[in-house]
């Protein structure tokens, strides 16, 4: 019969082995609480085998699983489209502003960048960025920045 204080075959939770734990306390004459000896957890007694979940599915070895397919994520890029309507129905007296850090923009402006191409102000976030939909993407713009105001910040 073992007694609190003894040691005991137990299955250690932390270490996931079946090692040697002291009975910390029993109820009814029955081991209810260990401490493993070589990590130090207090833990349940459980014997010196882990107990199998019940709701776990019993594999058999070398059976082949069937793969879920897996849900591809794909963004749609619809900024060619939208480009290309908002372009067919520009009217021909609307102007084309040449881009500049510098200026100022509002949402319908059209600009014309000299790597991206024209572009439509679609909404200006702060006072100094504006979202911009150009034939290939949507790109976050800079704008109303002003070199002397730079210099002074940075002195």
């Amino acid at each position: 019969m073992t007694s609190v204080g003894d040691n005991i075959d137990a299955y250690c939770l932390k270490c996931k082995l079946v090692l040697s734990h002291v009975i910390m306390y029993k109820v009814d004459g029955v081991v209810n609480r260990v401490k493993c000896k070589t990590c130090g957890a207090e833990h349940k007694y459980r014997g010196t085998m882990p107990t199998v979940k019940k709701t776990a599915a019993v594999r058999t070895p070398g059976a082949i699983r069937a793969k879920r397919p897996v849900a591809a994520k794909v963004t749609v890029n619809d900024a060619p489209l939208k480009w290309a309507l908002k372009n067919s129905n520009m009217t021909p007296s609307k102007p084309i502003k040449n881009y500049s850090i510098k200026e100022i923009y509002k949402v319908n402006d059209v600009i014309n960048h000299p790597v991206f191409g024209v572009g439509f102000v679609e909404k200006t976030i702060w006072d100094k960025s504006m979202s911009v939909l150009f034939n290939d993407s949507v790109r976050l713009m800079a704008m109303n920045i002003n070199e002397t105001q730079d210099r002074r910040s940075e002195e």
